[in-house]
């Protein structure tokens, strides 16, 4: 007689409460699972450097992030967020440098794992979404002083299910 498992896997429960991941079928989310390893990383602590060989992408789960540019902050990042697409797409160098303000709980992915999850087109399309939008942020950082208004409004907008 085989018995069911009946208790849940905690990354899977910590996936579903993640927007970007909303829907998902239980296959999916298992596989997901099963190729995302779990780090927990002390604050001060640099986990991607700027313009070298990047072979990670996280998933923030807990605690909280900067992205820098040289010495300039860029972006803090947290729960929910995802670091280190555009590297896991094209296998160019981190364009920023990842240090944790906090005690960091994410969420990560070599190439090889990375390239398992994306064999799914739902999956796929999904992280591919999550790195246009990362791009959309980058131009409306890059343009603000020009259409900034407009776009950032409509972002607004589009953030607080408005638009």
């Amino acid at each position: 007689m085989k018995l069911r498992r009946t208790g849940s896997n905690p990354k899977i429960t910590e996936l579903k409460r993640l927007p970007l991941f909303a829907g998902l079928g239980a296959k999916q989310l298992a596989a997901l699972a099963q190729n995302l390893d779990e780090v927990r990383i002390p604050p001060g602590e640099t986990v991607m450097k700027e313009g070298r060989h990047n072979d990670t992408f996280w998933i923030l789960i807990d605690g909280e992030a900067t992205l820098t540019l040289g010495a300039n902050v860029r972006e803090k990042v947290g729960r929910g967020d995802i670091v280190g697409l555009p590297s896991m797409f094209s296998g160019l160098e981190a364009t920023a440098n990842m240090v944790a303000t906090s005690p960091l709980h994410a969420f990560v992915a070599s190439h090889q794992q990375f390239n398992s999850l994306i064999f799914d087109p739902e999956v796929a399309i999904r992280f591919k979404a999550a790195l246009f939008d990362r791009l959309r942020d980058e131009v409306y950082q890059l343009t603000r002083g020009v259409e900034g208004p407009a776009i950032a409004s409509a972002a607004v907008k589009k953030k607080k299910g408005t638009g």
